[in-house]
């Protein structure tokens, strides 16, 4: 009698849960959180992961996430003892020849059209930049790993007691006893000072590791509690992080994960709350801020539609003529119910 009472609040539970996470991929629910999805504010997460994936994989991505995915990809292939490409089908073979695997990361890249003209310019002149990266970063991941064998991409997870959804996450270079998380800084784009042309030039390496990167880097070390190395690379060199660091010891790793554990927990108690009202958990989050310099540029119509529906935001996006710049620009309009026009050039 008192298990099935048991199965009986467990059940309603579960009903309780998937009702609440219905918001999530087009009805179909959260089954894990990451590193990435819960990094931004709850508004930007929101904008992203009520869509079904088949939606926001036609979201539009400028050529720096496309930088990082094809310099880390090929030093992966080539370097590699393993790479996973799920929690359980992985790879040992494959064709390690530098060409082939460089040609075809370049065909996924182009798989997708660019944002814009400046996306495209970005998209063509950063592969000089990527062929220059790419030995830099085979050449600290082979100093750190040495002759231990190396995996790729495996999946770790973790779920804390009263946690309803696990943290899930790939860990870029690991062997027995230790992991990288890298890093990529891909080149910036700059106006050529009097013409309608750009330029490209190498972003600098930090002097100190993010708080951003460093939480990151705490969940793999949470996940493995293997030695951790955060490592920064551009086109002309590279920046280690490790355990001599300060920030990179095993009490401020956990310190920064219990963080991110708690904003998750709290997400969690305020999608519960609401039992799957998108409209009401939109009202208990900040609405997001459209002038943010990264998390809402390049927003997809269906996301522009979907802050006016939650938030009362409408955005419109004109062509104008700048005449101090002597081009033509892009200017995104923004207006809310409580305050005016917000003019941000895009």
């Amino acid at each position: 009698m008192e298990n099935d009472k048991i199965k009986k609040a467990e059940d309603s539970f579960l009903l309780r849960q998937k009702k609440a996470f219905s918001i999530f991929n087009g009805g179909e629910g959260l089954d894990h959180w990451s590193y990435s999805s819960t990094s931004t504010p709850f508004a930007k997460n929101l904008l992203g992961y009520t869509f079904p994936q088949e939606v926001r994989r036609k979201f539009p991505f400028r050529y720096k996430a496309n930088f990082g995915n094809l310099v880390n990809n090929v030093v992966q292939k080539q370097i590699a003892d393993v790479i996973y490409k799920s929690k359980t089908i992985k790879e040992t073979e494959w064709d390690k020849d530098y060409k082939v695997c460089f040609d075809q990361e370049k065909e996924n890249i182009n798989a997708n059209p660019p944002v814009d003209a400046k996306d495209k310019f970005g998209r063509e002149a950063m592969i000089k930049f990527a062929e220059d990266c790419i030995p830099i970063t085979k050449k600290v991941v082979q100093d750190i790993i040495g002759k231990d064998k190396l995996v790729c991409e495996r999946y770790v997870e973790l779920k804390e007691f009263d946690m309803i959804k696990p943290v899930i996450g790939r860990i870029d270079y690991e062997t027995k006893t230790k992991f990288i998380e890298l890093k990529t800084k891909p080149p910036n784009l700059r106006k050529v000072k009097g013409k309608e042309e750009w330029k490209m030039i190498t972003q600098d390496l930090p002097s100190e590791p993010t708080i951003e990167n460093l939480t990151q880097t705490s969940f793999y070390y949470m996940a493995t509690k293997k030695i951790p190395h955060l490592v920064y690379v551009n086109d002309k060199d590279y920046i280690i992080f490790d355990k001599s660091h300060e920030l990179m010891k095993a009490d401020h790793l956990q310190h920064l994960y219990n963080i991110m554990i708690d904003k998750i927990l709290t997400w969690e108690k305020m999608i519960m709350f609401c039992e799957g009202n998108i409209n009401r958990l939109a009202n208990m989050m900040e609405p997001p801020d459209l002038n943010h310099f990264f998390y809402y540029k390049d927003l997809a119509d269906e996301q522009v539609q979907l802050i006016n529906k939650l938030w009362g935001i409408k955005i419109w996006v004109v062509k104008q003529t700048c005449i101090k710049w002597r081009e033509t620009i892009w200017v995104t309009y923004i207006r809310n119910f409580t305050t005016p026009v917000i003019m941000r050039v895009v």
